[in-house]
């Protein structure tokens, strides 16, 4: 027996194909001919194409939403906050490769006529990482340039590796590379950071 078609089914299917692909070279007919149905059986699952996308999307967001919330609702200290959204962005990419490939579709002028993606599914990623970590980032930087520091960085690195300081090139697939890298991006997020305040010794 034909195994029943799903909402969740067809959204696996178009992540995969909008990551791959891209939105704007991804038709409905496409989704419909990989999950072996018809474009109006996607549709009144999913929506048109517009509407599977953002579904997607919106799927793709929740989860790096939660963990962020996760590192705010359980660290106290701003400053250990600020290291561990760093580690936060990098770990969802590395469990998401779909996620990165998305974005990396995005940043090269995918899906325009979408133009409130960044709106709806980055700066609230952004703002509530910056109320928690504003009062420890310095004025003259301000809590979205340094996590536009650290996504650019993380997004760099996954995407085309850093350069070995010898020879060759570290990619993310390698283990021992991607920790190197990790203590890189801490090392960059102590210095982007304003210098913790000291305790006057006792009088």
């Amino acid at each position: 027996m034909r195994e029943e078609v799903t909402r969740e089914r067809v959204i696996d299917v178009a992540t995969r194909l909008f990551a791959g692909l891209g939105y704007d070279m991804t038709s409905l007919e496409l989704v419909a001919d990989s999950v072996g149905v018809s474009v109006s059986t996607v549709v009144g699952l999913a929506g048109d194409k517009r509407q599977l996308y953002l579904q997607m999307m919106d799927r793709m967001y929740e989860e790096h939403r939660g963990r962020i919330q996760e590192v705010i609702d359980r660290t106290e200290s701003p400053y250990e906050a600020a290291h561990q959204i760093a580690d936060a962005y990098m770990d969802v990419f590395l469990a998401n490769p779909d996620l990165l490939a998305l974005w990396a579709q995005r940043w090269a002028s995918d899906a325009t006529g979408i133009p409130e993606v960044e709106d709806l599914y980055t700066r609230p990623l952004m703002q509530m990482s910056a109320r928690k970590i504003k009062d420890v980032v310095p004025p003259d930087l301000g809590p979205y340039a340094f996590l536009g520091v650290v996504i650019w960085c993380v997004n760099g690195f996954l995407s085309t590796g850093l350069l070995a300081p010898k020879k060759g090139m570290l990619r993310s697939d390698d283990v021992q590379a991607r920790n190197y890298f990790r203590a890189i991006l801490h090392i960059i997020v102590d210095r982007m950071l304003a210098p913790p305040p000291t305790t006057p010794p006792p009088a």
